[in-house]
């Protein structure tokens, strides 16, 4: 068994979740760790970056061997190493809130060293929570007019 944290799609609530977590998974409680977290170009999941000392919202899980490579494939993970990551792997101490140390696990860190992520980065994440930034987003995009029922 391995501890992983996760901070994006793979969040309760998040499409992800259910494919890679839900009935393979033991939920351990949530935790924050320090960085920065960032939209990516085109793409629906963020970029968690270790540079920054934002404490990032996510959640830890015990996983098995067999669901750990299943998430290694998700993330493009390669290898220690490989310049071809998408996300590089690292074990990283999680916090409470207050910035003791709770727990270690393995965190997924968008791979700055592969020439195609380079240009990609996005915004800051100002809410430091992926789920709740994707919320916010949802909600102020919604207008009077999104609703299929507003339509005769």
């Amino acid at each position: 068994m391995a501890k992983v944290f996760v901070y994006g799609t793979l969040r309760q609530g998040m499409y992800n979740y259910a494919i890679y977590l839900k009935d393979q998974a033991t939920y351990c409680g949530h935790g924050y760790i320090k960085g920065s977290l960032m939209t990516i170009i085109g793409k629906i999941y963020p970029a968690y970056l270790c540079e920054g000392q934002d404490m990032i919202f996510g959640e830890v899980y015990d996983v098995d061997d067999q669901t750990l490579a299943h998430l290694d494939e998700l993330e493009s993970y390669f290898g220690e190493d490989c310049q071809n990551n998408e996300y590089n792997k690292f074990y990283m101490d999680i916090l409470y809130n207050d910035g003791k140390v709770k727990d270690q696990a393995y965190v997924y860190e968008f791979n700055m060293d592969n020439p195609m992520n380079v240009n990609l980065l996005g915004k800051d994440i100002l809410e430091h929570d992926y789920v709740q930034y994707m919320q916010k987003k949802k909600l102020n995009s919604q207008n009077l007019f999104d609703d299929e029922d507003m339509f005769y």
